[in-house]
């Protein structure tokens, strides 16, 4: 036992301390952290390389710095904000696979916010639950969430999608795609759909948030794009569309050679067909009335950039007993006039408590098909009230419309009904007001939802709670060549 003492203690002793650089070795506890033993030698090494980045931790790796892109809106409750525009400066930091992002909107189209109006807003990215490894931030530019975008890098250039988040996308529902460069370089087109990766063009022509909130999604058709976009034959988002259904299309007749001729044959045309031929009471008034004051609803040929020459709202009728007339379209081309079939009712009986009012015409220019030039975008609000004076109960139904022609010889025009209201109240709530001897009083309202998707396609999708009559318009379709 003493001599076993005895030996431990003189080979702990004799144990040399780890050895600095150059110093013998024989493995690497004989060398001070940091060198390695190679060909007997304490060596520092190079230091390893870290391995590369894979996944979404790649996808944050590529985001890190600073951005200026621009988002383009696709789809919102109405065309309205189709192609607008909006500006942003983003600054991504990246730390150990997580990153943030404080990001700028300076302003949209040709609009530069003030310092007053610029909105700012700080975001944690995650990874995205629409494109497998890309980066996800629901941002708040206005004190409340407002966006959720969807970033993808692609040879140093930042591609997207967005949508509108919680109580904004309730309340105008824009969703649309993004592009961006580096910032410091030139900014390419936003509009330019080809570009984007095919991710982003499956969610696009799919209409995926939109439907999807309308549970009006083709799911099996996204998920077969989504999962095409590794392969060599990319799909066209949920398919090439089916043509657009007969209720949507708008009869189109002409052409002729003058506007004069164009109100002259559409007054006789409609004055024969109520029995009333050669009765030379038609009126052609090419001001309709928006709230009983004659106002005018044109576009000339600048604004239209080479589709049409002229696109002009005008309102046929006569007077009788009471007045019998309706909204069209009026639309000029080099081949000369066309003019839609009628777009909204505006009839009203001599007798009784109907009334018709026109609340509301807007006539726009809009890129929204690949052909060229502009597509002419109307939309009419039209109010009826029906007053029943010996029941003491009105009914008021608003109903608003969107129409779209693109050019050609005839032009081709849809019509959907968007926005609709059905309400029957009292006349007088302080008399004759026993619910029993009312029981139709009460109100429903209903939305159709349309988009223009690149590659000429057109989505129509309603809530989940729509009428019958509107829930089988849902579909996406091919716009008439």
């Amino acid at each position: 036992m003493v001599l076993l003492a005895l030996a431990t203690a003189f080979g702990t002793a004799c144990k040399s301390e780890p050895g600095e650089a150059g110093a013998s070795c024989k493995a690497k506890d004989d060398c001070v952290a940091g060198l390695n033993c190679l060909d007997g030698k304490c060596t520092k090494l190079e230091d390893e390389a870290a391995p590369e980045p894979t996944g979404y931790c790649a996808t944050l790796a590529a985001l890190a710095g600073s951005w200026t892109f621009d988002t383009t809106v696709i789809g919102a409750e109405d065309l309205a904000p189709r192609g607008i525009n909006g500006h942003f400066q983003m600054t991504v930091t990246v730390d150990n696979c997580e990153g943030k992002i404080a990001l700028t909107k300076s302003g949209y189209d040709d609009v530069v916010f003030s310092n007053k109006k610029i909105q700012q807003s700080d975001a944690a990215l995650s990874e995205s639950q629409l494109i497998p490894h890309a980066a996800e931030a629901t941002v708040s530019l206005k004190g409340k969430p407002t966006h959720t975008m969807t970033f993808v890098v692609r040879d140093g250039q930042l591609f997207g999608y967005y949508h509108y988040a919680a109580s904004e996308w309730t309340r105008a529902g824009m969703w649309g795609h993004l592009r961006g460069v580096a910032a410091g370089q030139d900014l390419a087109e936003v509009e330019d759909f080809s570009a984007q990766p095919c991710e982003v063009r499956c969610l696009t022509q799919c209409d995926a948030t939109r439907r999807g909130a309308d549970a009006t999604l083709d799911e099996p058709a996204l998920a077969a794009c989504m999962t095409a976009c590794g392969g060599d034959e990319p799909i066209v988002g949920c398919g090439p569309g089916e043509p657009l259904p007969d209720e949507l299309v708008v009869a189109v007749n002409g052409p002729v050679k003058s506007l004069d001729e164009l109100c002259g044959e559409t007054t006789a045309k409609l004055l024969a067909a109520n029995g009333l031929e050669g009765a030379g009471i038609g009126r052609c008034d090419r001001k309709p009335k928006i709230k009983d004051k004659p106002t005018l609803r044109k576009l000339g040929k600048g604004r239209l950039d080479g589709s049409f020459s002229t696109a002009q709202l005008v309102e046929v009728g006569y007077f009788d007993v009471g007045y019998t007339g309706h909204l069209i379209l009026a639309l000029e081309t080099e081949a000369g006039w066309f003019w839609t079939a009628p777009l909204a009712d505006l009839s009203m009986a001599g007798v009784g408590g109907v009334s018709v009012t026109t609340q509301s015409l807007t006539l726009r220019p809009k890129d929204l098909l690949s052909a060229v030039g502009r597509e002419v975008v109307a939309e009419i609000s039209v109010e009826t009230t029906d007053s029943d004076l010996g029941v003491n109960e009105v009914s008021i139904d608003d109903t608003k419309r969107a129409i779209v022609c693109s050019a050609g010889s005839p032009p081709v025009c849809m019509r959907v009904t968007t926005d609709w209201s059905s309400q029957r109240t009292l006349i007088d709530p302080d008399v004759d007001n026993d619910p029993n001897k009312h029981p139709d009083l009460g109100g429903e309202r209903g939305e159709v939802y349309i988009a223009f998707l690149p590659g000429d396609l057109v989505s129509i999708s309603t809530p989940a709670e729509a009428r019958a009559e509107d829930r089988e318009l849902a579909g996406i379709y091919a716009w008439p060549e």
